[in-house]
């Protein structure tokens, strides 16, 4: 039971600059605005944010969710809710914050009819991992390489599982040539990776990259990998999927074009 001294509180349309965006908690930052933008769009879609605020007015936890159908991660998740990200201060850890976050998706999807929720995790970085999940009565029902699983809270057993959309080779094919950059609101640390990398590939390598900003939700299920949101191609292979540092970036480059090197020799 949640104590009468925590509040949950949707966030609205006029709710710039008072709450942290995915862990993003400066107004003034680019990548904030991005975010804050692309949920007031995603609203009428059914997208939903919800944050915890402590007795002493501190915003502490943060979930963002949407119908599945709508759902930006190359999934099918009809009739699924569908949660993008779950977000908890580390000085919060082991408080049951983020379970009362999930129990509001949960009871959200309910009085929506729909068969369950849904998120994709991972055991590498950037996004949550499955622990909270499992612990809240989701089930593996899928799993992508290198490290994502789908998860799913069925409410019916009969319920049809949601899946990833595969098919990440044939999707790459497109992307086979040169670097591109592929980016949007829904991670609002997006924008400062695409500034980064564009500078470091023009400057340091004589690379004009190609920047892809996905603008609705069928651009991102369709992604050739499961985040979908944030991720950079080099000659059709994935070489980050999810944002990066310039300095990695840089370091990846090093590695791929010493490859390269080989091959022709």
């Amino acid at each position: 039971m949640m104590s009468p001294r925590l509040r949950i509180i949707e966030m609205t349309a006029e709710d710039a600059g008072r709450v942290p965006l995915c862990g993003c908690k400066d107004p003034g930052n680019e990548g904030y605005r991005h975010k804050f933008q692309w949920i007031r769009k995603r609203m009428s879609e059914g997208l939903k944010v919800k944050v915890i605020r402590t007795p002493d007015e501190d915003l502490v936890g943060y979930i963002e969710y949407v119908p599945g159908e709508r759902a930006w991660r190359a999934v099918n998740a009809a009739d699924y809710m569908f949660i993008h990200c779950i977000y908890m201060e580390k000085r919060c850890k082991d408080r049951g914050y983020g379970t009362l976050l999930l129990q509001e998706c949960v009871k959200d999807a309910g009085k929506a009819g729909m068969s369950g929720v849904a998120v994709v995790t991972r055991e590498g970085a950037w996004m949550a991992g499955k622990a909270l999940f499992l612990k809240n009565g989701f089930e593996e029902v899928d799993k992508a390489l290198p490290d994502f699983t789908l998860l799913a809270r069925r409410f019916r057993k009969a319920a049809p599982a949601p899946s990833f959309k595969g098919q990440w080779d044939r999707k790459l094919k497109k992307f086979a040539k040169g670097l591109t950059i592929i980016s949007c609101g829904q991670c609002p640390f997006g924008a400062k990776m695409v500034d980064a990398i564009a500078r470091i590939a023009r400057d340091r390598y004589a690379i004009e990259p190609r920047i892809v900003g996905y603008d609705s939700y069928r651009q991102a299920q369709n992604a050739p990998w499961p985040y979908a949101v944030s991720g950079v191609i080099y000659n059709g292979r994935l070489v980050a999927d999810h944002p990066i540092s310039g300095r990695r970036f840089q370091n990846i480059m090093e590695k791929e074009i010493g490859l390269e090197a080989k091959k022709r020799c």
